[in-house]
C-alpha cells in the first residue's frame, strides 16, 4: 500500500474537481477564436489551432475551480494532440486543426501540460479503452484490420482477452508517460463499457486486473525516474454489480492498491439514485479515493434539456453523503456547445463560461448546503443501457383496488433548520377520477395535491409523456431517512372505464435553504 501523503492527489478532506475532456472538445472550443477563421468544426483546414487558443482553454478551467484536468490523448488506436512513430494520429477532419502545431511545434499536448501546471493543476492523460464510435468503421489500422479481435456484439471494440490488445494499449500508455510530463493516467472504461464478450467478462476479469497491475508498476517505475508520484484512475459503471459483471474487479483493484481513484458513472446520464456507498465502503479502508461523475444529461428520452446548477448541487450532496472525496466532470462539453440549454451538438462555444461557472463550489459540501438543490429521479435509458443493465426505476400500479407499489429515491443527509422542500411525481395513466393514497417512509401524506395534464408533455419540455397527473406535497425533514427513501402509492379507487396501468417513473425533490441568518 502506497502512502496517501506521497500522492499528487489531494488527501481526504480536501475536496477536488477533476475535469475530463473528450477527444474533440478542443477542436470545437478553439475554432473561430481569431478573425477570418471558420466556425464550422468540420471544415477546419483553414482554421489552424494556436498555442494561445489551448492556453485560453486551460485558463477557463482554472478560473472555474478545476484542480485536475484529464484530456483524452488516445482513442480507437489513435493518438490525439501528439504524434508517435508507433501509433497513428487521429484522422478525423476536426483534428486537422492541430496539424500545423504538430509539424512546427510545440505539440498541442506539451502546451496543455505546461499551461495546466502553470495554473497549479494536475494534468492527467486519459485513454478511451473501448470506444466504438463509428460502429467499427473508424479508428486506426490496428483496430480496423484486426476484426478477429473485436468483441462480437460490439463492432470496433477490442477484446482485452487478447494479449496483443493489452500490449497495444500498454505500449501507448508507457510511451505517453515516458515522453510527457503527465501526472498520471485515467482509463475510461465507460466508453463504451465492454472490454470482454459479455458472457465471458466476469470470468476473464483477472486478465484486466493483471493489466492494471502492470500499468501500476510502470507508473511507479516511471514516477521514480521523474521523482514524482504518478496516479492511475478508472472511470467505471456506477454500480458494483455492473462493474463485476463486465470484468472490472473494483474490490480487487482497491485491495491491491492498483488504482488511486475510481470515478463511477452511467455511460451517458446523471444518476441521482446510484448507491455510491458501495464504492466508498471499498475505498475508505484504503488510500483509494472516490470521485463519482457529474454529467449534464438527465435521460435518453430527454435530449433537449441539460441539468442546471441546482441539479449539480443535489448530485454532489448525494455523492458526499455516500462517502465521495470529490467530483469528476464528464461530457460537460454539451453545456458550452448548447449555450446552456437547447441546441445541437457540437455547435458554437457561447455557453462555455456560464456552463463552467456551474462547477463553482461543487468541491465544498458546506457551500452546497447553502444552495438550492433539485433532485431529479428519472428513468435513465427507457430500456437496456449500453452495458446491458436496466436503469429505469419505476412504480407500476395495476388497476385493481388496493394495488400498491413503492419508488425508492435517495437524499443523502438531513434537512437543516429553516430549509423548505417539496416532492413532485408524475403518474402516467392517473386520471382525476382515480383515488390514491400516498405515504413517505410509512408516513401518510395529508396534504397531497394533484394536477392533470390531458395533453401530455411536449418534447420541448423534456421527455415526452402521454396524459399524466402530477402529485406534489411539502416535505418535512422528519419524514426523511438521510439516505434511501420510499414513496408508497396505493390505488384506493379506480376510475370507471379506465384499464391501463399507472406508472410513476419520475420523482423530483426541491430543497430551498433559508435566506435568513441563523443568528
Amino acid at each position: 500500500m502506497r502512502n496517501l501523503d506521497a500522492w499528487a492527489f489531494k488527501p481526504r478532506g480536501e475536496r477536488r474537481l477533476l475535469y475530463t475532456s473528450d477527444p474533440s472538445n478542443l477542436a470545437v472550443y478553439t475554432a473561430g477564436r481569431h478573425p477570418s477563421q471558420s466556425l464550422d468544426p468540420v471544415l477546419l483546414d483553414g482554421d489552424p489551432c494556436r498555442p494561445e487558443d489551448l492556453e485560453s482553454w486551460v485558463d477557463e478551467l482554472a478560473h472555474a475551480g478545476v484542480d485536475a484536468y484529464a484530456q483524452a490523448v488516445f482513442s480507437q488506436g489513435w493518438t490525439l494532440f501528439f504524434r508517435s512513430e508507433n501509433f497513428e494520429y487521429d484522422s478525423r477532419p476536426q483534428h486537422r486543426r492541430f496539424l500545423s502545431m504538430l509539424e512546427s511545434g510545440p505539440a498541442p499536448l506539451e502546451v496543455l501540460i505546461e499551461r495546466t501546471h502553470n495554473q497549479g493543476m494536475e494534468f492527467i492523460a486519459k485513454f478511451r479503452m473501448s470506444d466504438t464510435h463509428g460502429g467499427g468503421k473508424q479508428g486506426a489500422r490496428f483496430v480496423l484490420e484486426n476484426k478477429q479481435w473485436w468483441i462480437p456484439e460490439q463492432p470496433g471494440a477490442l477484446d482485452y482477452s487478447v494479449e496483443e490488445v493489452r500490449q497495444f494499449t500498454f505500449a501507448a500508455a508507457d510511451e505517453i508517460v515516458a515522453r510527457f510530463d503527465v501526472d498520471g493516467l485515467l482509463f475510461n472504461y465507460i466508453r463504451f463499457g465492454h472490454v470482454f464478450p459479455r458472457d465471458l467478462a466476469a470470468e476473464r476479469s483477472p486478465l484486466l486486473t493483471a493489466f492494471m497491475r502492470r500499468v501500476r508498476q510502470m507508473l511507479d517505475r516511471r514516477g521514480k525516474d521523474k521523482q514524482k508520484p504518478l496516479t492511475l484512475g478508472a472511470m467505471v459503471p456506477q454500480t458494483l454489480e455492473e462493474c463485476l459483471a463486465l470484468g472490472y474487479d473494483i474490490p480487487e483493484w482497491t485491495r491491491q492498491g492498483l488504482v488511486d481513484y475510481v470515478c463511477p458513472c452511467d455511460i451517458g446520464y446523471a444518476d441521482f439514485n446510484a448507491p455510491y456507498e458501495e464504492f466508498s465502503e471499498l475505498t475508505r479502508p484504503t488510500a483509494c479515493l472516490l470521485y463519482p461523475m457529474l454529467v449534464p444529461s438527465l435521460c435518453r428520452e430527454d435530449q433537449m434539456n441539460l441539468l442546471r446548477p441546482e441539479n449539480y448541487h443535489a448530485l454532489a450532496q448525494n455523492f458526499y453523503g455516500a462517502g465521495a472525496d470529490g467530483c469528476c466532470i464528464f461530457n460537460y462539453q454539451y453545456h458550452w456547445a448548447r449555450k446552456g440549454g437547447i441546441a445541437t451538438y457540437p455547435g458554437p462555444v457561447e455557453g462555455l463560461q456560464s456552463g463552467l461557472n456551474y462547477l463553482r463550489g461543487l468541491d465544498d459540501p458546506q457551500e452546497i448546503s447553502r444552495q438550492v438543490r433539485h433532485f431529479r429521479f428519472h428513468p435513465l435509458w427507457g430500456g437496456p443501457s449500453r452495458t446491458g443493465f436496466e436503469k429505469n426505476d419505476r412504480l407500476t400500479l395495476i388497476r385493481r383496488t388496493a394495488a400498491s407499489g413503492s419508488y425508492r429515491f435517495r437524499l443523502c443527509g438531513p434537512m437543516t433548520e429553516g430549509e423548505r422542500a417539496s416532492l413532485y411525481f408524475t403518474a402516467q395513466g392517473l386520471v382525476p377520477a382515480d383515488e390514491i393514497q400516498v405515504q413517505l417512509n410509512g408516513t401518510s401524506i395529508p396534504n397531497l395535491k394533484r394536477s392533470f395534464h390531458p395533453e401530455g408533455r411536449l418534447p420541448q419540455f423534456g421527455r415526452t409523456l402521454p396524459p399524466f397527473s402530477t402529485g406534489f406535497f411539502d416535505l418535512e425533514g422528519k419524514w426523511l431517512t438521510g439516505r434511501d427513501n420510499y414513496l408508497d402509492v396505493t390505488l384506493v379507487k379506480s376510475a370507471p372505464g379506465e384499464s391501463g396501468e399507472i406508472v410513476i417513473d419520475e420523482v423530483e425533490v426541491i430543497v430551498v435553504p433559508s435566506l435568513r441568518s441563523k443568528n
